[in-house]
């Protein structure tokens, strides 16, 4: 995945881009994932490469639109493996494996760091809808205009940055809770699967009467 982004930088001509977006897609395919993931993570890079475009029109002309649509590929291709990484890795395995290499505290900056992408993407759409509905001119369509480029600072990206800020905090603190601080090894949530082979029974463990379940009729079959 790091190759990948790498190589989109270092990407100039058309073949070469070309190479890598069929590579990506390919990689996206064999990963199982619907065409539905595929769109929520390529519209917000559609709308950016317009931009980009649009801007490279109105500084060189005629002969910026193909900087501009090579600068938006790069950006685009840069991006893609890291939500494929995203998408396909559980957080669990995640920081297990960044634990190998690095100390608690750093392997949580950094999972935290590639879970929060996808979270402020889902905060910015809410706040997107949220101004829209208050009659906030952030529309696709009007957002074309360049007179309304002023209310995406105001209505979106001050919110954003005070929503980001918010998350941090909580994170702070649930990173506190799990004994980040004290130089401890901190606690992860971690679920186990128990197979049963066949033909034994569940062994089960006599618990303390206060702390049973209450199932039907105060009984149940995991407590006796």
């Amino acid at each position: 995945m790091t190759l990948f982004s790498m190589a989109a930088f270092a990407a100039r001509e058309p073949w070469t881009l070309s190479v890598l977006l069929v590579l990506n897609f390919s990689l996206y395919l064999l990963s199982r994932m619907k065409l539905v993931d595929l769109w929520r993570d390529i519209r917000f890079f559609l709308v950016q490469a317009v931009i980009v475009v649009i801007l490279y029109f109105l500084r060189f002309g005629a002969e910026g639109l193909y900087p501009g649509l090579r600068v938006s590929m790069q950006i685009f291709l840069f991006f893609m493996p890291g939500a494929i990484f995203l998408r396909t890795t559980n957080s669990l395995q995640l920081i297990r494996s960044l634990r190998r290499f690095l100390s608690p505290r750093f392997s949580f900056v950094v999972l935290c760091s590639f879970r929060f992408i996808p979270v402020f993407f889902r905060e910015f759409q809410e706040i997107a809808m949220a101004q829209r509905l208050r009659g906030a001119p952030l529309s696709p369509r009007k957002m074309l205009n360049p007179r309304n480029w002023k209310y995406a600072a105001d209505c979106l990206f001050i919110p954003l940055i005070v929503r980001a800020l918010r998350t941090a905090d909580e994170a702070a603190l649930s990173a506190e809770a799990r004994g980040m601080r004290s130089g401890a090894d901190p606690s992860f949530h971690q679920q186990y699967l128990f197979v049963t082979p066949p033909g034994q029974a569940v062994q089960t463990v006599p618990r303390h009467p206060a702390m049973r379940c209450k199932g039907v009729n105060n009984e149940c079959s995991y407590c006796d």
